[in-house]
């Protein structure tokens, strides 16, 4: 049978919508813990090592986990590991909320990492698997967004916590992924038997592959400088306006939405045929000059908050270039180590970014627009080769523009 003949329906956009739920439940392990990490410093009198990991655990399991779990998917199969992934959240969440030392409260967040690590990596590869043509472009254009929309729910309802001794109520989401689990071993359509990859599971060719690498560093470079920014832009618009850093906080609430609609953005022009190199480009140049024009000094508030909603824009336009992973992935048996690799290669710019930004602050405006066009400059190198090295096998670029 050959493979345009073997390939399932596509799936409808309720399973769709379930996967994206289900990794937005997965990120918010991050963002549930930012609003009252200095209740647990607090409680637990940490230190301020061990509290920053409270944070950054669950990001650091999936950058030194996603490419072996990218591996087991192959073998293994997508929704069996979502499954596992969904039963290690629920035990890391209830883990936290008993937890009576700081050692053994991080050791709970890793367990929550590893949940998190299993659904990222598991559920783009399901829906490469179980969507084609332009509702594929659609549904991993929405996937795409479920980091910023896991930050903007927890950071809107953990916030109503902080300061109040209740912080362990921000990690009583268990109950509804527990519901998330139900759903998912019912209704998510498992790979047949038959499908199983042997052997490497395509992992040794996709570390052959530059252009899988390529991808990975354009998406590590937009979360480097977008972490960066949510890290540091708080206290830069307290300080420069006098805003409290609650309603700073708000404003990057709102630019989460405002970076959501910019991947579904990314889907739209997709499918309507647009150029993916006159999108990436530009969708890069508008995130380099919005986000440097952000930190200028002497911008009043009222072009503070436009241009900081054109960042947004522009990074949730580059997110949706998530898109283009079927297209990288060398075989279709390789896209879960594909997208294992990517994955951990973008998570490599959310570890890195805050505290590279944190660094450029000390040397002024200048030294984070120098770091902000920098990356930004390297992300739009290697979109510009991916999109030339990949564009024909999906028919986003006309043939003869070369490779």
């Amino acid at each position: 049978m050959s493979e345009q003949q073997s390939k399932p329906a596509s799936a409808g956009w309720g399973t769709i919508v379930l996967i994206y739920l289900i990794c937005v439940l997965a990120a918010a392990s991050i963002g549930q813990a930012i609003p009252i990490v200095g209740d647990i410093a607090r409680f637990f009198h940490g230190t301020r090592g061990q509290v920053s990991w409270v944070i950054s655990m669950p990001s650091a399991l999936v950058a030194l986990g996603a490419l072996p779990i990218g591996w087991l998917v192959a073998r293994v199969g997508d929704k069996p590991l979502i499954l596992l992934g969904i039963t290690l959240l629920i035990l890391g969440d209830v883990g936290v909320t008993l937890a009576e030392s700081i050692q053994l409260l991080l050791l709970m967040r890793a367990v929550e990492g590893l949940g998190y690590a299993l659904v990222a990596v598991s559920s783009v590869t399901m829906i490469a698997r179980v969507t084609q043509g332009k509702r594929r472009t659609s549904a991993l254009t929405l996937w795409s967004s479920y980091i910023p929309m896991s930050f903007a729910i927890p950071l809107t309802l953990a916030g109503l916590l902080a300061g109040t001794g209740h912080w362990r109520w921000s990690f009583g989401g268990h109950a509804l992924t527990l519901l998330a689990l139900g759903l998912a071993a019912l209704s998510l359509p498992a790979r047949a038997p038959a499908a199983r990859v042997a052997g490497n599971s395509g992992l040794s060719t996709v570390l052959r592959t530059p252009v899988c690498y390529a991808l990975g560093f354009s998406f590590a470079c937009t979360a480097f400088v977008q972490l960066g920014i949510m890290s540091t832009l708080a206290p830069v618009l307290s300080t420069r306006y006098g805003f409290s850093i609650a309603a700073a906080s708000s404003m990057l609430t709102a630019g989460s939405f405002v970076n959501i609609f910019g991947c579904l953005l990314m889907g739209w022009l997709l499918n309507r045929g647009l150029s993916p190199l006159l999108l990436a480009l530009g969708s890069v140049a508008l995130a380099a000059t919005s986000a440097s024009l952000v930190y200028l000094p002497g911008m009043p508030v009222a072009g503070e908050v436009a241009f900081a909603a054109l960042y947004f824009l522009g990074t949730g336009l580059l997110t949706g270039l998530w898109a283009l992973m079927p297209a990288v992935a060398p075989t279709p048996a390789s896209r879960g180590a594909t997208s294992g690799l990517v994955t951990q290669l973008t998570l490599w710019g959310v570890l890195f970014g805050p505290p590279v930004a944190f660094a450029a602050q000390a040397h002024g405006e200048q030294g984070e627009i120098a770091v902000i066009l920098t990356a930004y400059l390297l992300g739009a190198l290697l979109s510009w080769w991916v999109i030339h090295r990949v564009g024909t096998r999906i028919g986003l670029v006309d043939p003869g523009a070369g490779h």
